[in-house]
C-alpha cells in the first residue's frame, strides 16, 4: 500500500481511470463524449497537482480539522452536483431509438421554433421530443430546426459545466486523501506492515 501511495500521479490516473471512466459514461449523451474525455483528464491532472501543491506545508491540529472540513465540503458538494447534472441530464437532453434498436441521447433546447410549434399545434398525437423529431424532422441532425440554436447552447453549456465540477470535486477530493495518507500516515502503517 505504502509503495503505491509514493506513485500518487500513477494512483490518481489509476483511480481516475476506473471511476473516470464511469462518470463518463454515467450520463453519456453522443454529442459530448470526445469532450467529457478530453476535458476529464485535463482536469484531473490540474487539481491533483495543485492539492498536493497546497499540501505541502506544516501539519499541526488546525490544518488537520481544515483538511477534514475541506474533505466534507468537497464530498457534499460532489453529491450536490451529481444530483444538478442529472437533472441538466434529464431536463436538456432526449432519446433516440435507431433501427437497430439502440437508443442514444442528444442536447435539446428549451425554446421551439417556429416550425417546430407548428408541427406540434397540427399533429397533436405528438406527446414527447423524440416523436416530434422522428415524425417531424427525420433524424436528430435536424434538431437546429425543432430549438433555437441559442437555447441548444445554453443546455450545451449548463452539461458541460456541471461535468467539469463533478470532475473537479471528484479528483480533489481523492487527491486530498490519498496525500493526507501519504504524508501523515505513509510512516506509521510503513511500520506497522513490516511488523506484521
Amino acid at each position: 500500500m505504502i509503495s503505491l501511495l509514493k506513485y500518487r500521479a500513477a494512483l490518481i490516473a489509476v483511480i481516475f481511470g476506473l471511476f473516470g471512466g464511469a462518470i463518463s459514461h454515467l450520463l453519456k449523451i453522443e454529442e459530448l463524449t470526445f469532450y467529457y474525455t478530453a476535458l476529464a483528464s485535463i482536469i484531473a491532472l490540474v487539481v491533483n497537482l495543485m492539492v498536493s501543491f497546497m499540501l505541502k506545508g506544516r501539519w499541526n491540529t488546525h490544518v488537520k480539522y481544515s483538511l477534514k472540513a475541506v474533505c466534507l465540503f468537497l464530498f457534499a458538494g460532489l453529491i450536490l452536483i451529481l444530483y444538478t447534472h442529472t437533472r441538466y441530464f434529464l431536463e436538456g437532453t432526449f432519446p433516440y431509438k435507431d433501427f437497430e434498436g439502440q437508443v442514444s441521447y442528444y442536447i435539446k433546447g428549451t425554446e421551439y421554433t417556429p416550425v417546430a410549434k407548428a408541427f406540434k399545434l397540427e399533429n397533436p398525437y405528438i406527446h414527447s421530443d423524440e416523436d416530434l423529431i422522428r415524425e417531424g424532422f427525420g433524424s436528430p441532425d435536424e434538431k437546429d430546426k425543432v430549438w433555437t440554436q441559442d437555447s441548444i447552447n445554453k443546455v450545451w453549456m449548463k452539461l458541460i459545466t456541471s461535468y467539469c465540477l463533478i470532475v473537479i470535486l471528484f479528483v480533489a477530493l481523492i487527491s486530498v486523501l490519498i496525500e493526507i495518507l501519504m504524508t501523515k500516515y505513509g510512516k506509521s502503517t510503513k511500520k506497522l506492515i513490516e511488523e506484521i
